[in-house]
């Protein structure tokens, strides 16, 4: 608010035009629409059994909320999950580089795979931006 007061300000100072003044508040105006939905970004993450109709993990977190977090994983440290019968090494994801993204409007999949258990059901496990 006090960034369109100086703006208006300015106009009644004469030294930016009405028109100049509207490109301005246009610029804050879609600035706050991208702030808005970065802060709306989640991050989901889903974990799927055999042919089930639900998921058996469903996780929903605010990317704000992950950001927030990321700061507390040591850096050079191995992250490992362990998808079935499958080793996945997660430390090489470039956090920042997804908020960047996400902030930006981008929405998708960062890692999908479908593990084969050694008794044949298949583990679906999705994490993505919504």
């Amino acid at each position: 608010m006090q960034d369109k007061k100086h703006i208006l300000n300015m106009v009644q100072e004469g030294k930016i035009s009405a028109k100049e003044a509207l490109n301005l508040i246009d610029a804050l105006n879609e600035k706050k629409d991208t702030e808005v939905k970065s802060r709306t970004r989640k991050l989901k993450i889903q974990v799927w059994e055999d042919e089930s109709e639900k998921p058996k993990v469903n996780i929903s977190i605010p990317l704000a909320i992950v950001k927030i977090g990321t700061k507390f994983i040591p850096q050079n440290v191995p992250i490992n999950a362990n998808i079935g019968s499958s080793k996945f090494d997660f430390s090489s994801i470039d956090w920042n580089e997804i908020f960047e993204l996400a902030s930006k409007g981008e929405v998708g999949d960062i890692f999908s795979v479908d593990s084969e258990e050694d008794d044949g059901s298949i583990t679906k496990v999705r994490i993505f931006i919504e």
